[in-house]
């Protein structure tokens, strides 16, 4: 994949939910066919996560994302019947740059470390700064390095 595009409405959309959700990580997907783009945004649930059981789940939403299961799996299954194909998942980074880290990665391949899940499936990455979008970048993945690596990101009207 050389270059990722988003329509100025879904990244409107997506910033939008970033900052409504800061100092929280947001996220979601970006699903669609030929002609259409959607966002589908999706709960964090981290913060339950690590309320409930901060042993298994060190992190608060603060600094790691948790997608609500029930929800995802929606967004799977409306994919599937309408026929759609997942363009990409965002994440924002709270007061933080816009990079994949190494937590982005494993889960990215969660199913097997060497491989994502979504092969063909951009990602991005939205900082937001004191409750403001800051940066996106979008990665992909590298076949041959096996790596997710930075790739330009046009934003289409």
């Amino acid at each position: 994949m050389n270059a990722a595009s988003i329509s100025r409405a879904s990244m409107d959309a997506m910033i939008a939910q970033a900052e409504r959700e800061f100092p929280f990580e947001c996220c979601g997907f970006i699903i669609g066919d030929a002609s259409t783009e959607e966002v589908r945004p999706i709960a964090n649930i981290q913060n339950r996560k690590h309320e409930a059981d901060p042993d298994a789940f060190p992190r608060d939403a603060r600094t790691a994302f948790l997608m609500d299961p029930k929800e995802h799996l929606a967004v799977m299954n409306e994919i599937d019947r309408r026929k759609f194909e997942m363009r990409s998942v965002y994440h924002s980074h709270p007061d933080h740059d816009a990079y994949f880290s190494a937590t982005d990665r494993a889960q990215a391949c969660s199913f097997d470390p060497s491989e994502p899940d979504y092969p063909n499936t951009f990602y991005v990455v939205m900082s937001i700064r004191s409750g403001r979008f800051a940066r996106a970048a979008a990665f992909s993945w590298d076949s041959e390095k096996k790596e997710f690596v930075e790739t330009p990101l046009s934003i289409v009207e």
